[in-house]
């Protein structure tokens, strides 16, 4: 793994834990000066480790949508692909835990997740949720 994205998942864990962050906008900054912002998400996937759990990764990722210049438009397209396609788990798991919903459209957002819930049981109660979330709204 990348020293930069080494460091900016270890900053987050660690801060996972304070009242406020402090140093994870730096040290994830710090991921998009050294990376660039064209296809992110999948080449950060490439680079992270299975052995990190994937709510860090989502974690890091979620904070990726505010040091990007679309703020993070182009990343949560690149995680609606990883939901549509179905084949990851690794992948499905870390685009369900970002803290924005999938997909601009509801429905669009409840066909591709009922779909995900059925392919993958261990993120159906996940996709149940958003899904009720959503329609909640």
């Amino acid at each position: 793994m990348h020293q930069v994205v080494a460091k900016a998942l270890d900053v987050i864990a660690v801060e996972n834990h304070e009242p406020k962050y402090t140093e994870a906008f730096d040290a994830v900054r710090a991921v998009v000066i050294e990376f660039g912002e064209s296809d992110l998400a999948d080449r950060l996937y490439i680079d992270i480790p299975e052995s990190v759990p994937f709510l860090l990764v989502a974690n890091l990722f979620d904070f990726l949508a505010w040091q990007t210049e679309d703020n993070g438009a182009a990343m949560t397209r690149a995680v609606e692909r990883w939901l549509v396609e179905g084949s990851n788990t690794r992948k499905v798991q870390i685009a369900l835990n970002l803290e924005v919903f999938p997909f601009v459209d509801g429905h669009q957002m409840c066909q591709v997740l009922s779909q995900v819930a059925a392919a993958i049981p261990e993120v159906a109660d996940r996709c149940k949720e958003l899904i009720t979330s959503r329609q909640n709204r």
